[in-house]
């Protein structure tokens, strides 16, 4: 057999590695920067009923997920397969069931199947890299171009990146920061996750790229001033690095619990019982910035149909739903989402796909970790999965970022959720074929 040359191999290695660069790149950007970045937050339109969404984002998305799709055939890559497991078939088979039943069966099957193509991108983001190096490299360059371009946008166009007074929904946020992001919230969120990247990418591959990262998304995240990811971040971070030294299974369960179940306490079981004035002398806003009376609507609503819920992505905003509000009602009627990812889930998909889906998402990471040998766990990677899972988790609490079409935040748990399982199933390094 004849050899392949020297400069010949070295050529296609440089060619393939150029290509996982491009498609990890523009994966990570379509996602984080979405075909409608810097939103004008001043135009009526925004009030109107949920419609079709952007056209133009769910066009790339296709064209993309079609890209990978193509890239994952080529090269083989096994592990794709690996990530499906019986209870994500059963999620989603639920969710369909709660689309067939919703008001608006179209919008809930089309957004269920743009979530479909959501985990497919993100499991391949985590084969692209070709080594552990270079997939620190690809989220410093993504990191930093996210960075750049939120920064642009504070100096170049204030207008369209830090909230105002003219804003239609939420005039008194003027003055955070919200970089390309719809809200303060979600920049905030990214903020932390960029955090992160800047930890991983410090031990991993560049000490000073990292920190660069880790100081410009860290004053960022102050000037949105999103009380939720600041307070939320140190927890993330000290259970982070606990959870992986704790031998015990049960325990391992029990600390990763822990904070969810404190915030559920403090803020969804507050509304049911009376315990304002306890709630008082905690926490200087009881209320959580009127999150309260969401809450409480949402409850009512999941009441309702408790089963199957609304129909996934179907209930907020829908015309029935803001046609209904009257100035005696409660301001839920025109709320985006419920502001609580467990809740978000419950009324749009019902009790049985809300444990479904948090069986997928809470107890499947914990069992990978339990199961991964201790010989195939990278410290530095693992770490980055569980601090991204758990911040999530945490920030669920308070956002509604579970099975969030359109989120980086959502995104990037996605990546972590499944992170984990390859390590738990294979010997799974960045590029494992």
């Amino acid at each position: 057999m004849t050899a392949i040359p020297l400069d010949r191999s070295n050529s296609l290695e440089g060619r393939d590695r150029l290509l996982r660069s491009a498609l990890f790149l523009v994966t990570f950007l379509q996602v984080c920067v979405t075909a409608a970045p810097f939103p004008d937050l001043s135009d009526p339109a925004l009030l109107d009923p949920t419609g079709d969404g952007n056209l133009t984002g769910q066009v790339l998305t296709v064209l993309l997920t079609g890209t990978l799709g193509l890239f994952v055939l080529v090269k083989r890559l096994r592990l794709v397969l690996k990530a499906v497991t019986p209870i994500l078939v059963l999620t989603f088979a639920w969710f369909a069931v709660s689309a067939i039943f919703s008001a608006h069966p179209d919008l809930a099957a089309r957004r269920l199947v743009l979530a479909a193509f959501t985990i497919f991108q993100a499991t391949v983001l985590l084969l692209l890299p070709q080594d552990r190096e270079h997939f620190a490299r690809l989220l410093a360059a993504g990191a930093l171009i996210v960075l750049a371009l939120c920064y642009g946008g504070v100096l170049l166009a204030p207008e369209h990146s830090i909230h105002q007074a003219s804003d239609i929904a939420e005039p008194i946020l003027a003055g955070d920061w919200r970089g390309f992001f719809v809200h303060k919230n979600g920049a905030g969120a990214a903020m932390v996750l960029l955090i992160f990247f800047g930890i991983f990418i410090v031990r991993s591959s560049s000490p000073i790229l990292g920190a660069l990262v880790i100081a410009l998304a860290a004053v960022f995240l102050a000037f949105t001033r999103s009380k939720s990811s600041m307070i939320l971040f140190p927890l993330a971070l000290t259970i982070s690095f606990v959870l992986p030294r704790l031998r015990n299974p049960v325990v391992r369960y029990a600390a990763a619990a822990s904070i969810p179940a404190i915030i559920a306490v403090l803020t969804i079981a507050s509304v049911e019982i009376d315990s304002a004035h306890f709630l008082a002398q905690l926490l200087p806003d009881p209320t959580f910035t009127g999150r309260d009376e969401i809450w409480q609507f949402t409850l009512d609503k999941i009441s309702e149909r408790p089963v199957v819920g609304f129909g996934y992505q179907a209930f907020w905003r829908t015309s029935e739903l803001l046609s209904s509000w009257n100035y005696l009602e409660s301001w839920g009627y025109r709320a985006s989402d419920a502001h609580n990812g467990f809740l978000n889930l419950a009324v749009m998909t019902g009790l049985v796909g809300l444990a479904f889906a948090l069986i997928w998402v809470f107890v499947q990471p914990l069992r990978d970790l339990n199961r991964t040998p201790a010989g195939r766990i990278d410290p530095a990677l693992t770490t980055l999965f569980l601090q991204i899972w758990l911040f999530v988790l945490y920030l669920c609490g308070f956002e509604s970022e579970l099975f969030s079409g359109g989120s980086f935040t959502w995104f990037m748990t996605l990546a972590a959720i499944i992170g984990l399982r390859f390590q738990a199933k294979v010997e799974y390094a960045p590029g494992s074929t």
